[in-house]
């Protein structure tokens, strides 16, 4: 049988001294330094903004060749019920913008605190960017 070595560990501090207030703490990192942090939360906003972003850009180099007046809306047989001048058609965007906006704040004000929200906002975020896109494909016909 082997023989035990004593070990020269340091005897824990008194009760009093745990509880006892500290004057160093250890800081947590600010909300700045966590979403720096935070690489699937840049990649979803980002992605967003560059999916609004494109599908302002692609409505405004298709635009000469766009209907006008142009079917916005349709029924639930397919037949046109809105039908507006062909500018209505930038509502996808600006829409696709204030639902990026908004989220994009949210995300940003639970980031620290709630990281899975956060994520969750960014994500429905990018959803909906693709949905303008597909309403756009379903307004003029599909990309051409």
């Amino acid at each position: 049988m082997s023989q035990r070595v004593p070990l020269d560990l340091p005897s824990p501090p008194p009760p009093e001294e745990l509880l006892a207030p500290r004057d160093e703490s250890v800081a947590e990192p600010g909300a700045l330094a966590l979403l720096v942090q935070d690489r699937a939360l840049q990649i979803l906003l980002a992605s967003a903004f560059i999916v609004n972003l494109a599908l302002l850009i692609y409505l405004a180099l298709r635009y000469q060749v766009l209907l006008d007046p142009l079917p916005l809306h349709f029924d639930s047989a397919g037949l046109p019920d809105r039908i507006e001048p062909k500018s209505g058609i930038f509502g996808l965007p600006i829409i696709g913008a204030i639902v990026f906006g908004l989220n994009a704040t949210l995300a940003l004000l639970t980031h620290r605190w709630q990281r899975a929200a956060a994520i969750l906002l960014a994500a429905i975020t990018l959803l909906a960017q693709i949905l303008m896109w597909l309403a756009m494909l379903n307004i003029v016909g599909g990309i051409y």
